[in-house]
């Protein structure tokens, strides 16, 4: 049974940090005799301790890390700048003006540089090489439920990490009481099977194991409950598989209710501080945004009235928050049609497209007086793009078929999106389409913060707001 973790390397390559900065700083100071042994040691540890925090919260303490020379030294750099800003701080507030000693300082902070990557280049590197090498990480693993399910997720498990990268060795198979005995065609490239729970308590006897997966279907989930209380007595880590089709833990972390465990399975986006932030956001940019494009609106309205009879503004429903309709503002693009709601989208031959209409929409400043919705409160800055009600993806098809398609609007839609320039724009007239912007609005709602909404401004500027798919 292996007694290696990626923890424990983790900490290991932690001591190997702290004790090439002890090594820095001892020999520094041996040289220059700028500071005592109790000032170095608590400069030392201010260093260290930011050194080490910074690399934590950046997740840079990672098994997957410590065999890329070039991750390292990005690491000396995003732990050690702070570091030794911290440091030279403290060094210049504390230590009298005739004691400094910047060129020693200097050195120390050079030396420990050059300590850091000899140890993550010297004994990190080997200690990775002899680990790969016996396979220290390799965890042995049996399976529990029906065999054709063991054998799909043995499948999917080879597939996704190839052997190098595996972490798991299939041992055996054991069947699910709970299950109907199933033929299962002998094949040497799965672990055999050996029985049922019994068999299982019986076999890690001998044969010590490391994990027991269970892969035992969700329709029942008393059932799991109880063989996950029959594995109480094996000393093993034990998994469980969960049925993504039959219930989505994509949100879900566990709480306490009434004095009782109970598990979130959603998470309520941008509320209390993250709300705020994305307000102040939405509007500090929408004002902004109304003076820098004001001329070119005034531009566009002008220009539009000139060619065809009809308002310059088009308003039109759309879907919001909480799947609230309202009114979207747009720049009149085509000739009036009072009989079209939309549902259907715009193909780029339609010939009620004007000639102004077309090039406001193939450099998107149609979409502009969205600042105005912005401003309103129906829509951000960033966000999902907004689709019609009864939105006709493929012929018979609405939005609401495509599964999961309305938790998009569990947030406000926006001007742009991380859909928009990932190159998903335009009609959404096939499944396929529906499915590829749901799955980047959902990454987008799940993985915000101020910085993605600023990257994905900045693409929308540079490249997003003209293209094929604009039209």
């Amino acid at each position: 049974m292996t007694h290696w973790t990626h923890g424990l390397i983790n900490r290991l390559v932690v001591l190997c940090d702290v004790v090439m900065a002890i090594c820095a700083a001892v020999i520094v100071n041996l040289e220059w005799h700028f500071l005592s042994w109790s000032q170095i040691a608590i400069l030392w540890a201010i260093g260290t301790v930011i050194f080490v925090q910074v690399l934590q919260l950046g997740r840079a303490y990672r098994v997957e890390h410590y065999g890329h020379a070039g991750r390292q030294f990005m690491h000396l750099l995003v732990g050690g700048i702070p570091a030794v800003l911290t440091v030279g701080v403290c060094y210049y507030a504390f230590i009298p003006n005739e004691s400094m000693n910047w060129a020693a300082f200097a050195t120390w902070a050079v030396l420990a540089s050059v300590a850091f990557l000899a140890g993550r280049y010297g004994p990190v590197h080997i200690g990775m090489r002899l680990v790969r090498k016996y396979q220290l990480l390799r965890r042995k693993a049996v399976v529990l439920g029906s065999p054709q399910r063991a054998h799909k997720l043995i499948d999917r498990y080879r597939e996704l990490n190839g052997e190098k990268k595996a972490l798991f060795s299939f041992q055996a198979i054991f069947r699910d009481e709970a299950d109907a005995p199933d033929a299962v065609t002998d094949d040497a490239s799965y672990p055999p099977v050996l029985g049922g729970l019994p068999e299982l308590l019986e076999y890690v006897h001998d044969n010590p194991i490391d994990t027991v997966i269970v892969t035992t279907s969700w329709d029942n989930p008393a059932a799991i409950s109880a063989l996950v209380d029959e594995l109480y007595q094996v000393a093993a880590d034990v998994i469980v598989e969960m049925d993504p089709k039959g219930f989505s833990l994509t949100y879900a972390h566990h709480t306490m209710l009434a004095g009782e465990p109970a598990l979130q399975v959603q998470q309520q986006p941008f509320k209390g501080s993250l709300g705020l932030m994305k307000g102040i956001e939405d509007y500090v940019v929408a004002s902004i945004a109304l003076v820098l494009v004001s001329p070119i609106l005034l531009a566009a309205a002008i220009a539009i009235k000139l060619e065809s009879p009809g308002p310059v503004l088009f308003r039109q429903p759309r879907v919001g928050r909480n799947n609230k309709v309202f009114m979207v503002y747009k720049l009149r693009t085509m000739t009036v049609d009072p009989n079209d709601d939309g549902s259907r989208g715009t193909r780029r031959d339609n010939p009620r497209i004007t000639r102004i209409g077309r090039f406001l929409r193939s450099t998107s400043i149609d979409e502009l007086p969205q600042i105005f919705n912005v401003l309103k409160g129906d829509m951000s800055v960033v966000g999902p793009r907004p689709h019609v009600p009864n939105m006709i993806v493929a012929p018979n098809v609405h939005y609401e078929a495509i599964q999961r398609y309305v938790a998009r609007y569990r947030v406000k839609p926006g001007i742009t999106g991380w859909a928009q320039i990932n190159g998903s724009r335009g009609p959404v007239e096939s499944v396929e389409k529906a499915e590829r912007r749901l799955a980047l609005d959902l990454y987008y709602i799940e993985n915000w913060s101020i910085w993605l909404d600023l990257r994905i401004m900045l693409l929308t500027i540079t490249k997003g707001m003209v293209g094929p798919q604009a039209f």
